[in-house]
């Protein structure tokens, strides 16, 4: 049903930089788990995680136990497939040697797994505890190049009552069965800092986050690559914010979503 709307979408609606063929290469795709599958070697039992090993890289990453594995099939997919439109690694926001990458959202930490050996710096913002865990797990020997934050980012400083249930990483108003978590702007995060490379996917508060990195950005000015698909997003409003920091950005809408004809990625860069 979802090709369906998402064909409906680019023939009568947007068709986001998706030219006929590459509409068809995704009409016919395999399921995620067949793509996945490609991409992973072995996925093994450690004690409370996942241990996931891959063809094409080295480093093992570290999936708790408490969400399915159709997540890693998901994640695999997308990190992986330069088809997928949530492929972040667009031609002109490739991750390039010496990048300081922040990420926002960071999940189960396999992009910046990939791209750990490029990267002089790697930044990471995860609000789920189970992920933070994890990611201390498979950046353990890293970390003289990784930073994590087991918080969540906005536009002001704050404190919030997150879903530790939720895959999804969901915000909730329910104080009696979430934890309370610290809220922070990138700007008060990386002060000083300088980033290269801002890499955000945070179910639907994106702009709220950019909102909160306008020095950061507007100092930096980084390759950005942020998915605009959630149901809170206004795409050109994204648009709109970055380039009131930096006028000179260029930018590439990517995808069809299939509950909106939104698209699913925006890259930007100078």
């Amino acid at each position: 049903m979802r090709r369906v709307r998402i064909l409906f979408y680019w023939l009568f609606f947007s068709k986001n930089n998706i030219n006929f063929f590459e509409l068809l290469t995704f009409l016919m795709k395999p399921r995620v788990d067949v793509i996945a599958k490609k991409f992973i070697k072995n996925i093994e039992d450690a004690g409370e995680y996942n241990k996931v090993t891959f063809l094409n890289i080295s480093k093992e990453l570290y999936w708790p136990k408490k969400f399915s594995v159709s997540g890693i099939f998901q994640v695999t997919a997308e990190t992986f497939d330069s088809n997928d439109w949530h492929y972040y690694q667009y031609n002109k926001t490739q991750v390039e040697k010496g990048e300081i990458l922040l990420d926002i959202g960071t999940a189960e930490g396999l992009f910046p797994l990939v791209v750990l050996d490029k990267c002089s710096h790697i930044y990471m913002v995860e609000p789920s505890q189970y992920f933070y865990n994890s990611l201390n797990k498979s950046f353990e020997e890293d970390k003289e190049k990784t930073t994590i934050f087991n918080l969540a980012v906005g536009n002001k400083k704050d404190k919030v009552f997150f879903n530790e249930d939720s895959l999804d990483g969901q915000i909730s108003n329910d104080s009696k069965t979430n934890r309370s978590i610290d809220v922070e702007t990138v700007d008060n995060l990386i002060g000083e800092n300088k980033i290269t490379y801002l890499k955000a996917d945070i179910e639907g508060f994106e702009y709220e986050m950019l909102q909160g990195a306008k020095e950061t950005i507007s100092k930096n000015k980084p390759k950005i690559a942020i998915t605009t698909y959630h149901k809170q997003n206004n795409p050109q409003e994204i648009i709109s914010l970055i380039k009131s920091f930096v006028p000179e950005y260029n930018y590439f809408v990517k995808g069809i979503h299939g509950e909106e004809p939104k698209p699913v990625m925006i890259h930007f860069w100078i």
